[in-house]
């Protein structure tokens, strides 16, 4: 009778590596210990903020209004939410028009395409300086 060694072998090497990972420690943010807890901190305030905000018409906003009156600094976290809701309408618009000058394109084609939409709208000078 022959003995196939190969799938007890594969057995015991994943027993081994299943150990081996039970015994790894937990792993702590790198840096700043007071880095994990604002962490959590950030979201218990985003998870309240979903909740209160999940039936809401415009959810967008309330997620926004809600996190910013906890914010030690009110009108300046309006602001940042102002500009960064601004930047990325821009990102989206820029990527609509790409796409659509690239329809009925695929595969490499239509990513040379795309490369070619995100030069034209002057994305290349900063893709360089990275």
């Amino acid at each position: 009778m022959k003995l196939n060694l190969a799938p007890l072998l594969g057995a015991a090497l994943l027993c081994g590596s299943l150990a081996v990972n039970a015994q790894a420690p937990a792993q702590t943010p790198a840096g700043d210990p007071g880095k994990g807890e604002a962490r959590k901190e950030m979201r218990a305030k985003m998870k309240t903020a979903h909740e209160a905000c999940k039936d809401h018409p415009d959810r967008h906003a309330c997620m926004t209004e809600s996190k910013c009156a906890k914010s030690s600094d009110p009108a300046k976290c309006q602001a940042q939410a102002k500009e960064r809701h601004a930047k990325m309408r821009k990102h989206m618009d820029e990527r609509q028009v790409a796409h659509e000058a690239c329809t009925g394109k695929r595969g490499d084609e239509l990513m040379k395409c795309l490369g070619a939409q995100h030069q034209k709208s002057g994305h290349a000078q900063h893709d360089k300086k990275r």
